[in-house]
């Protein structure tokens, strides 16, 4: 069936036309209530008046109603979403509270496995069973921490100017045993006295967390990071270089999604749950910055860098 479509004139057409029959039928039916005897007249002005004022009364009292239902229907959304907060927080410190036990069963299968050489097979595999369970419950843990933290988001209250040099040291000291197994070189190229940014610091620590742990996932053994950053007029950006695996077209189009599969995968088969740059992008954005992707090809390195707004600026868009 063919579907045409109304033109701007022809709508205002439709209304026109309509709009003129119903003067005609108010006018015909006004003449004809003029015509009629006084005392008809005065009958059909008192049932006008009557049904009126029944329609007023039906009215507002349905006006009413859909008012109380809605205040009801507000409320118990604000229960809902209050109710599912705490289960959020509750199932978030309860996963948090259960990966350092399950890492350092990990940690100590992995030594044993490493250094018991000279025991019967059936308890290597024992050892190596426990490795691989405990390694699967710790890439779970941390899809559901990772999940956790998109959901929340950041806390607007908690954002304050401040600056971001501690935060990146502390972020690089978390991350240096890694680098190290890796004969990675992080060098810090931000000076200690950096303009202050606002941002909220456990959001501004997550993105600079899994921004580092990336660049040495997908590094190259004996290569280096350069952390470094360039300041503008409103903002300061800072970047996080690498000599990896680097990006296709394809992947530069799609690495800020969730659940995210990349050509490239990390070089010593690391664990990732591919929801670690879509935190960075999201916590970026709610702190009012902007992220990036930049890479010139397959084994070219990649460059990820975000901004962040600079105290003066937020002042002035506060005013």
């Amino acid at each position: 069936m063919k579907l045409y479509r109304l033109s701007v004139r022809g709508k205002w057409k439709i209304i026109y036309y309509f709009l003129t029959n119903l003067a005609v039928v108010i006018l015909l039916l006004s003449v004809i209530f003029l015509l009629l005897p006084g005392e008809i007249q005065h009958s059909i002005s008192t049932g006008i008046y009557i049904m009126a004022a029944i329609s007023g009364l039906i009215i507002g009292t349905m006006a009413a109603k859909i008012i109380s239902l809605k205040e009801e229907l507000h409320n118990k959304i604000a229960t809902w979403q209050k109710r599912h907060e705490n289960i959020h927080d509750y199932i978030g410190n309860v996963v948090h509270d259960l990966r350092s036990p399950v890492a350092s069963i990990n940690m100590i299968a992995d030594i044993l496995d490493n250094e018991l050489n000279n025991i019967e097979p059936m308890y290597k595999e024992l050892i190596r069973s426990v490795k691989k369970s405990t390694q699967s419950m710790l890439d779970r843990i941390c899809c559901i921490l990772d999940n956790s933290k998109i959901e929340k988001g950041i806390d607007i209250d908690k954002m304050k100017p401040g600056n971001a040099f501690d935060v990146i040291v502390d972020v690089i000291k978390q991350h240096q045993i890694l680098a190290i197994k890796k004969d990675i070189k992080i060098l810090l190229r931000i000076p200690r006295k950096i303009r202050n940014c606002y941002f909220d610091r456990d959001a501004l620590e997550n993105v600079f967390s899994n921004l580092l742990s990336n660049a040495i996932k997908y590094s190259h053994p004996k290569s280096k990071i350069i952390i470094y950053h360039k300041i503008s007029h409103h903002t300061v950006e800072f970047f996080v270089e690498d000599e990896g695996l680097g990006m296709n077209h394809d992947d530069l189009s799609k690495v800020f999604g969730e659940y995210t599969k990349l050509s490239a995968r990390p070089t010593q088969n690391e664990p990732s749950t591919g929801l670690g740059l879509a935190i960075v992008k999201k916590l970026v954005e709610q702190m009012d910055g902007e992220v990036k992707a930049f890479s010139e090809g397959k084994n070219m390195g990649s460059v990820f860098s975000f901004t962040l707004k600079t105290e003066s600026n937020v002042k002035t868009m506060i005013a």
